[in-house]
């Protein structure tokens, strides 16, 4: 469910982690692209789909922004709103993220995923999937909708 802290809850626990001396990248998977926003002092970054519309093909570095603490930030973005599964974003940036190996160059001690509240479809559970996420950790409010959209 939106607007309930899942973005601030993962930002909180990016900075968190960063300030142990971890190695922490946050991987925004909303189509809004805001999810790396706190860590950014509010500026948005430009996304994996939005940088793949414009060129046909990128470099993974050109869409990684270091933010607070040196966290890595990266929006996989969506499709042009109203076209196409929300879920593409989140499948293609970690298909270029896996191809040009950027988890094992950037040594990376945590991979944060931060997954919208409406999940409608089988693309944001691709970490999970491709076995690059080791845990699932749902942040909710206690009404039934958003319990419903955690199931899915």
């Amino acid at each position: 469910k939106g607007g309930i802290g899942k973005s601030t809850t993962t930002s909180n626990l990016s900075a968190g982690l960063s300030k142990l001396g971890y190695k922490v990248m946050q991987f925004g998977c909303d189509p809004k692209s805001d999810s790396t926003n706190t860590l950014r002092d509010g500026t948005y970054i430009p996304t994996v789909l939005d940088t793949l519309r414009e060129k046909s093909t990128v470099n993974a570095h050109e869409v990684i922004f270091k933010g607070f603490n040196g966290v890595y930030c990266v929006e996989a973005g969506g499709p042009t709103p109203g076209v196409g599964c929300a879920g593409r974003g989140i499948i293609t940036a970690v298909e270029l993220f896996k191809q040009q190996r950027i988890f094992e160059e950037l040594d990376l001690d945590y991979v944060i995923y931060d997954v919208l509240g409406d999940v409608v479809c089988g693309g944001f559970a691709v970490p999970i999937r491709e076995g690059i996420a080791e845990h699932v950790f749902t942040v909710s409010s206690a009404d039934f909708m958003a319990i419903y959209a955690a199931n899915n």
